[in-house]
This record gives structure tokens, sequence and C-alpha cells, in this order.
């Protein structure tokens, strides 16, 4: 068992910018070192929804991780499970092995000889390692009986088995050599090919095709605009400003999860009311934001602040008028 770093709120780091990208890893290590103190130590790090891009490498090797895991579908080389490879930036890239993971998700993998018939898909006496992946809502919850059907017999089961062995990511970068450098796919843990084919690499967060996806991307970045604005003038606020302002960044640093976004895709899963509350905070937080604007700026500042808020309302509006 390790700790990775992650992003606290579970926003889809590809969809924002730099500054927030940072923001959400390092509120993420502060929760963490708070709770479990000199315990949270992670090397590697786990994207949201396994979601990359070329724009989030640059920011996880700041924050000194030694590897990043994503979809199997991210990987551009010869698919091995002998070596590793790594980024151009000296990331170490680990790739979940998408189809096993996925038939354990959906429970098509339940109970321990079909597992360990299915790792062992290769004829060979040479050592090699299966990343596996899947939401810990998984088991239990979308597979009622596999606490008790596959996942305590499994782990009964492993010590005495000579022929697998479980180990954490790290044991595992450290065991096989890292060979070839590659830059992965844009793309998430459940990106299809055929989604990489009409160049949509974020399906159920941001298909440019659903008129929601695109409304709620525009709403998140104009309520960015106008917290990053307000922010500009903090020293100038007084406390009560600053208490709005504060207020407002901490809506912002919630609002943004990628869950409303997900319940919008329609693949299958749909939710009016998780799209309605995926836009409450973040209408909240750009409230509070025009709020905290201190007297004293100049009045093209406040009257942009008035612009952006009614851009904010016209995408809320299209919307909630688009559900069904």
């Amino acid at each position: 068992m390790e700790f990775t770093g992650s992003a606290k709120f579970h926003p889809l780091l590809p969809l924002l910018p730099e500054p927030e990208v940072e923001r959400q890893i390092e509120l993420n290590n502060e929760t963490n070192r708070h709770f479990f103190g000199n315990v949270y130590k992670p090397r590697g790090f786990f994207p949201p929804e396994m979601a990359v891009s070329d724009e989030i490498y640059p920011v996880i090797k700041r924050f000194k991780f030694d590897w990043v895991i994503m979809g199997g579908i991210a990987n551009t080389i010869e698919w091995l499970t002998t070596n590793f490879s790594r980024h151009s930036n000296g990331l170490k890239l680990v790739f979940r092995d998408d189809l096993i993971s996925n038939d354990l998700s959906f429970d098509k993998i339940n109970n321990v000889e079909a597992f360990a018939n299915r790792i062992k898909y290769k004829i060979t006496n040479q050592d090699y390692y299966i990343i596996l992946a899947m939401d810990g809502e998984t088991f239990g919850h979308h597979v009622k009986h596999a606490f008790r059907n596959f996942l305590i017999p499994l782990f009964d089961a492993l010590p005495q088995r000579q022929d697998i062995k479980l180990s954490s990511v790290s044991e595992l970068v450290d065991r096989f050599p890292i060979a070839g450098v590659q830059q992965p796919r844009a793309s998430s843990w459940s990106t299809m090919h055929y989604d990489l084919e009409r160049n949509v690499p974020f399906p159920l967060w941001f298909d440019q095709k659903n008129p929601v996806h695109y409304e709620q991307h525009r709403f998140m970045m104009l309520a960015l605009t106008m917290v990053h604005l307000a922010t500009r003038y903090k020293e100038s606020m007084d406390d009560g400003k600053k208490e709005l302002l504060d207020n407002s960044r901490n809506l912002l640093d919630r609002g943004i999860h990628s869950c409303a976004q997900w319940w919008a895709s329609k693949r299958p899963w749909y939710s009016p009311d998780m799209i309605i509350r995926g836009l409450s905070e973040i209408l909240l937080s750009s409230v509070n934001a025009k709020r905290s604007f201190p007297d004293s700026v100049i009045p093209d500042i406040k009257e942009c602040a008035q612009l952006i808020l009614e851009d904010m309302l016209k995408a809320q509006n299209k919307i909630i008028i688009s559900l069904n």
C-alpha cells in the first residue's frame, strides 16, 4: 500500500489553467500532510480520472514526483510489461492495463482462479507486471459481492501462491528497467479509440459536440477569470472584503470538480440534479468574488466583473433550459 499525490477536489486537470493545477495538487498535499504527517511521502502521482495532457507533466515534475500513472490508451509505443518508459522531462510513465482493469470493474472477473488465469496471459518464465486501477467504489458498491467473493479470498490466497505477487507501483518501477522516451496521448481512463479518432480525449467531461459540456466549461473559465481578477486587488481590501474573497476561493476550489460534467455526458450517465449542483458552488464563488472588489477599484474593473457575471448567467441559463 502506498500514497500517491493527486488533485484535492477531483478536477479534470487538463481542463484547468496551470495555476489551478498547481493549487489543487498543493491543497491535496497540505491536507494529507496534516492528517498523515511524515507517513505521506508520495513518489507517484494519480491524476483524477487518469486524465493527462502535455500541459500537466511540467507541473507534476515541479512537485518532484517520480512517476505518473495513466490509462493504457495513453501509451504511444510498443506495449511492454517488462520495462517502463519515461517522459522527456524525466517523469517515469506508468500505464494501467485497461482491459483487465475494466473486466474487474464490470464484474467479468469475480473469483480468484478467473483472476489468476486472466493475468497469466503470457507464455513465459520471465517476470512481467500488470498495473490494475479502478474506482474504490467498484468493490462493494457497484459490484456488491466483490468483497465477499473476490477481494477477501484473493488477499487470503496471495501469500500462499508462488505464481503471483502483489506489489506497489513504486516497487515495480524500482524493479523493472526504464527504457524508451515517449509523449503520451491526451486521454483519460474512460477514453476509447473512437474518441481519439474524433479528437475528443476527454469524452465524459468535455465533448464539444455536447452543448452542456461546452457551456459548463465556459461557465468554469469565466468563474476562474472573476476570482483571479479579484485576487489582484486583495492587498487593497479591508478584512470584510478579504473574507468574501477567501470564501470565493474556497468555493471555487470545490466547485471545479469533474463530477458535474461526468453527469452531463450521457454515456450513459445523466443527472440534471448533479449538473445544477455543480453550477451552484461556482456561481456562489463568482458572486462572492464580485462583492469583494474594494471600493477604490476603478469603474472599468467593476464593469468587467459585471460583464463576466452576466456571461456566466447566460451560460447557466443555456444549461438549465437544455436539461430534460
